[in-house]
């Protein structure tokens, strides 16, 4: 082999565009509008979810890309969200998602009515978002909105909520 073929296929190695993960349509059981969930993301090659922290009354869904853990979710109908919220959301403001929703930079939280085996119950989320220096605080604020805002009515139905 001569040279400057080893030479040419170096640097085709090094030119080679990395693949990136495909944005899912469904998270942990829940359905998600993928333009709403990819700017809560952050770019890579694999995602990867787990629900290994989950119970029968609360689900659980760590999101990750290349192995670092990214976004973490919570719902449930059946623990109360104002503690939670307290210590996961200090600092944060009112927003129009549900019956009462607060977010911060990177966190978001929701709650709503839900009907679950004919007794009626506050159903929250929650969406946190990790590694903060990785974008900017008020677009990743923004996207957290908006997917809280999808996201909330997709997790009541998938939990079984009724309206």
């Amino acid at each position: 082999m001569t040279i400057a073929v080893i030479v040419a296929l170096a640097g085709a190695g090094c030119t080679e565009k990395k693949e990136e993960y495909a944005t899912p349509s469904k998270l942990c059981g829940v359905p998600v509008d993928p333009a709403v969930l990819r700017p809560v993301l952050l770019p890579g090659e694999k995602l990867t979810t787990s629900t290994a922290h989950s119970n029968p009354t609360t689900q659980r869904c760590s999101v990750a890309v290349d192995g670092e853990r990214v976004l973490s979710l919570e719902s449930s109908a059946d623990e109360k969200y104002e503690a939670l919220w307290d210590y996961q959301i200090a600092g944060g403001t009112p927003v129009d998602i549900g019956d009462e929703g607060r977010a911060n930079d990177t966190a978001v939280g929701a709650h709503g009515r839900c009907v679950l085996k004919g007794e009626e119950r506050d159903f929250y989320a929650l969406a946190m978002r990790f590694y903060p220096k990785k974008d900017d605080a008020a677009a990743r604020r923004e996207a957290l909105i908006r997917f809280m805002a999808a996201y909330l009515p997709a997790a009541r139905k998938a939990a079984g909520c009724a309206d």
